[in-house]
């Protein structure tokens, strides 16, 4: 399998991190059009077996488009030797997955003080207290009076001890206002993800899971971080924004105050690239949501409602020199008109 996929000498699993460009996607996608076709014939199947031939990238950019489409529809039955390799792909996967958690729960057996290992683990996300379908938000008020809102596709938990106000986001993005504890002495507030702990000085802000990192936007008061595996903490003020990984902290930059317009059901693009505005709408709706490289830097101005992410398709459409191509239901992309 691993002289399948690999290329140039790459280990699979590097392989599989490399990211197909948009031209190959999108043949992938056309290809699964043709194949879950009635009229599929054997030399549109034999043509597709010859392009997955062509290039270890096509049969990663093949991966992708059937790992997006067994979410939604399954593929018509034919003999699939490159739908087989997918399914070892996935098995491949599942097995790293299974030794992760393995070492983490040794790590735990054995009474590490590792603070990843006391972290968030998959079963959490999916158990957590707090949780949102995608394209879903929801406003929630803690036993304090502290206010949360939560994003599309998020989990979290609150923790409420005799010592600390804990919130633990496992997933997705939120948005707090704080409230007085009532409590005395009145008790921290503490928001934890993977990378870190971000303790809130009376505050609203907003925190967000990304992949490897967590981004933090303070809008009112303070909030200082620290992150995971110790290093020099940095208190983030009112109007600034970071992102940090387990290691350490960015550089603060100026916070961008419509980050938090989803909590209002809306998002708002301030001379934002196309392509940034469909990547922050494809949190909001199911399926793939590409954008062409030969449209991705035109400006969009405006406000959206984010209860109807399709409405927002057709009026990018309208006014700008663009095309929305839906390939198939679940797989949508902008491309020059």
């Amino acid at each position: 399998m691993s002289s399948i996929l690999a290329e140039n000498g790459k280990p699979l699993d590097e392989a599989l991190r490399s990211k197909p460009d948009f031209k190959v996607l999108q043949q992938a996608a056309e290809w699964f059009a043709v194949l879950r076709s009635a009229s599929v014939s054997a030399s549109d199947v034999q043509q597709w077996r010859d392009w997955c031939d062509a290039d270890s990238m096509h049969r990663i950019a093949w991966a992708r488009v059937e790992e997006i489409s067994g979410r939604f529809e399954q593929l018509p039955a034919v003999d699939k030797p490159h739908t087989r390799a997918t399914l070892d792909i996935a098995a491949q996967r599942q097995r790293s997955r299974r030794r992760a958690v393995k070492m983490l729960t040794l790590l735990c057996t054995a009474g590490s003080a590792s603070w990843l290992a006391s972290q968030v683990m998959p079963w959490q996300a999916w158990s957590a207290s707090y949780r949102t379908a995608t394209g879903e938000r929801r406003q929630v008020q803690l036993a304090d009076g502290s206010n949360i809102w939560i994003n599309t596709a998020s989990a979290m938990d609150a923790e409420y001890g005799e010592s600390l106000r804990r919130i633990r986001l496992y997933a997705g993005e939120i948005l707090i206002q704080t409230a007085h504890d009532s409590n005395t002495p009145a008790r921290p507030f503490v928001v934890d993800t993977l990378q870190g702990r971000m303790r809130a000085l009376g505050t609203r802000f907003s925190v967000r899971q990304l992949d490897g990192a967590s981004h933090l936007a303070v809008y009112e008061g303070a909030v200082e971080v620290s992150p995971a595996d110790g290093g020099e903490t940095k208190v983030v003020r009112a109007n600034q924004q970071v992102r940090f990984t387990a290691q350490g902290i960015d550089e603060v930059s100026p916070a961008q105050f419509a980050q938090q317009a989803w909590s209002g059901g809306m998002l708002v693009a301030d001379n934002m690239r196309l392509e940034d505005l469909l990547a922050e709408l494809s949190r909001y709706r199911r399926g793939h949501l590409g954008c062409d490289p030969a449209v991705a830097d035109l400006r969009v101005v405006g406000a959206y409602s984010l209860n109807d992410p399709e409405r927002i398709l057709t009026a990018l459409e309208a006014t700008l020199p663009i095309r929305i191509r839906r390939t198939m239901s679940w797989w949508v992309v902008a491309e020059a008109r």
